[in-house]
């Protein structure tokens, strides 16, 4: 079972994502343009719509399950998450300045998130990169409080109700806002972060056995930390200015990799990915098809579902290693 779980996970994937993007397409086949007249919107609804939203679920949870994954081995706690140092909430910082102060296009909007998330995660490292790991750790903590008081500011700041309704709405995370366009020029970024991820994956495995042991394997700790960290913070800078915040992806997704895997960490990179896009796209589809969640935004319900899953993977593992 184990064997095949990737395979199982990318089949249940494709499955979703087609039934997705054909469910009732047929309703659209024979709709009024504006002018009146009568035409097929399936091309329509598949390419612009539809389509671009998978695409974005998909990449979206992958992304934040590689960064989870990725922060969680570095520090060697179940705990941590994408934006422990500082990422997510320099990305979010930057993309709520740029949407309300500025009338940018998503592309733009796209590379301030970026920048926004390589210069939070960039202050973390200059303050604690001599340090050990308890001050990197406290070092993004402090950081995103800081970032928290300037989104709190912004927003506070904010004259026009309907913009401050819009912002407030962005930041409970969507996947309306999905473009092809935004998509495309996201792609090579992520690729980039996933790259320098897959490039260290030696290290998070070696960390298991602590730095020093690391060090005498041939690897530089400190440069193949920065060059993880940078990779997680190209990851999700590329996904959060397109759809606002979107949590414990992240966190869940590396659980449940570990619980179904139980193999070395940077074999649970693929693994990881497919489950957060599954959860993600799952995620997505209950907003818009179940009556239950359809006046709530994805951000807020994988907050929801996702903080008693987490609770409950905690208190497994502790009832586990109680029994071992």
């Amino acid at each position: 079972m184990k064997k095949y779980l990737n395979l199982l996970l990318l089949l249940c994937l494709v499955f979703i994502v087609a039934w997705t993007l054909y469910h009732q397409l047929s309703d659209f086949a024979q709709l009024k343009n504006t002018d009146g007249v009568l035409t097929d919107m399936r091309p329509l609804v598949i390419w612009d719509i539809r389509l671009p939203r998978i695409l974005l679920a998909v990449l979206t949870g992958a992304s934040l399950a590689l960064a989870g994954n990725a922060m969680q081995a570095v520090f060697q706690n179940p705990l941590a998450s994408p934006g422990l140092l500082g990422s997510a909430n320099g990305a979010t910082t930057a993309s709520v300045f740029l949407l309300y102060y500025f009338s940018l296009p998503a592309s733009l909007l796209l590379l301030g998130g970026v920048l926004g998330a390589l210069a939070s995660f960039t202050l973390v490292y200059f303050i604690a990169h001599k340090q050990g790991a308890t001050v990197m750790i406290l070092s993004g903590v402090a950081v995103n409080m800081l970032l928290g008081s300037a989104i709190a500011l912004l927003l506070s700041n904010a004259e026009s109700p309907w913009a401050l309704a819009e912002l407030y709405r962005w930041l409970q995370g969507s996947l309306v806002w999905a473009k092809m366009d935004t998509l495309l020029l996201s792609l090579p970024i992520l690729l980039l972060g996933g790259l320098c991820l897959f490039q260290q994956r030696r290290y998070i495995d070696v960390l298991t056995f602590g730095e020093e042991t690391a060090a005498t394997m041939g690897i530089n700790p400190k440069r193949s930390f920065f060059i993880t960290a940078l990779g997680v913070a190209l990851l999700v800078g590329a996904t959060i200015p397109q759809t606002g915040t979107i949590g414990f992806i992240g966190l869940i997704a590396p659980h449940f990799a570990r619980m179904l895997l139980k193999k070395r960490p940077s074999q649970l990179y693929v693994s990881s990915a497919l489950i957060g896009a599954l959860l993600l796209l799952i995620a997505d589809l209950s907003v818009q098809y179940l009556p239950l969640f359809s006046h709530i935004y994805i951000g807020t319900l994988t907050a929801i579902i996702g903080a008693p899953v987490l609770i409950w993977v905690l208190l497994t593992q502790q009832r586990r290693l109680a029994r071992d």
